[in-house]
């Protein structure tokens, strides 16, 4: 019973004196990744452009989860399966063992919209990807870093939004 309270004394006094500072520090990335995930549009209809991202996603093969104008936010996600996996089961037959592999992704999506000083609205989009293994374990999940993805993301918003302001 000693040993059991001196242990948990010990941890205590340990966690005490933990440094949490770096916990809350932004990496050194920060500021170009928020400049990719962000755009400004020329625009004060905060509806419609919230229309025109929940078509571009919806064109991209994305569900909506969530929205709330007053709020300007969009969820969405799809899902994907990963191919090969004829390979993956011919692998388990030859090896004979049960290996693991990733076998099917989820890919999130979230937008906030925010007006601006100048009248116009700010448009900030986070991908993320959420993968699991052939056991229904999580294998991982990672926030989509490609500059393609954003800049693809955001010349279609644009062509959506200008077909929405001119009605066709």
């Amino acid at each position: 019973m000693k040993k059991i309270i001196v242990f948990l004394i010990t941890i205590v006094l340990f966690a005490g004196c933990m440094n949490y500072k770096d916990l809350y520090t932004l990496d050194k990335n920060y500021l170009e990744r928020r400049n990719i995930e962000t755009r400004i549009f020329d625009t004060q209809n905060e509806k419609e452009l919230l229309t025109a991202c929940a078509q571009v996603l919806q064109d991209l093969g994305y569900t909506i989860k969530e929205s709330d104008i007053n709020l300007g936010v969009i969820t969405a996600e799809k899902n994907r399966e990963v191919g090969n996996k004829v390979g993956k089961v011919a692998m388990l037959i030859l090896l004979g063992s049960d290996t693991v592999y990733e076998d099917v992704q989820k890919f999130y999506v979230n937008i906030v919209t925010t007006p601006t000083k100048e009248k116009a609205i700010k448009v900030r989009v986070l991908f993320t990807r959420k993968s699991w293994d052939n056991h229904g374990n999580i294998f991982s999940v990672e926030q989509i870093t490609d500059t393609k993805v954003y800049q693809q993301f955001f010349e279609k918003l644009s062509q959506s939004v200008f077909l929405t302001t001119n009605g066709i």
